[in-house]
């Protein structure tokens, strides 16, 4: 079984953009397994472990939609936590930016992969990059007052403009992602 994810990768200019803005985070005295930058990514559907006989129906599946998805901008921007900074596991960045475009891209990515077994999720989708998960309880007031006080960040514009399939490996300093299959966005621009 392979673990597996669809996501948009960030250019190397947003990733160093991004270490710049946890850095300050870091320092702080708190249980967080901060992501590395290189690592972030925008998650648009995490499909777990499957089958490695199912990667080649997924690529089918994921192809045409990137071919008629046209390229878009987007830009890291505010932070908070997940479920709610008084009770955080995952600590993110948000995205700003074409958000019909990003919203109707992960539409698509649900409806096309739910006929091979993968679920539609439940809950709205959220844009976020995660950027560290919450280990422990102690010191977070910390690190909550430091969110609050940086929530109006506004990183890099970048432009998306491919879709990646992703095997991630669970390792003891993090997971490890891979790119299975890469597809272009190859639709035409509204502008």
């Amino acid at each position: 079984m392979i673990r597996t994810f669809v996501a948009l990768d960030l250019p190397p200019n947003v990733q160093k953009d991004l270490g710049e803005f946890c850095a300050p985070l870091q320092q702080l005295d708190v249980p967080v397994r901060w992501i590395r930058p290189h690592r972030v990514h925008l998650t648009l559907k995490f499909l777990g472990h499957i089958a490695p006989s199912l990667i080649e129906a997924v690529a089918d599946a994921l192809r045409p939609v990137a071919a008629s998805t046209a390229p878009f901008s987007l830009r890291p921007a505010g932070c908070g936590a997940f479920p709610s900074l008084r009770e955080m596991r995952v600590v993110w960045v948000g995205v700003q930016g074409d958000m019909g475009s990003l919203h109707a891209l992960q539409r698509s990515v649900e409806d096309v992969l739910q006929p091979l077994g993968f679920p539609k999720e439940h809950r709205p989708f959220r844009a976020h990059l995660t950027i560290g998960r919450v280990k422990g309880r102690r010191h977070l007031k910390s690190l909550q007052d430091m969110l609050v006080a940086r929530q109006g960040y506004q990183g890099v514009v970048f432009d998306v403009s491919e879709l990646v399939l992703y095997k991630s490996d669970l390792k003891p300093d993090g997971a490890q992602y891979t790119p299975l299959q890469r597809w272009p966005f190859q639709g035409r621009s509204r502008l």
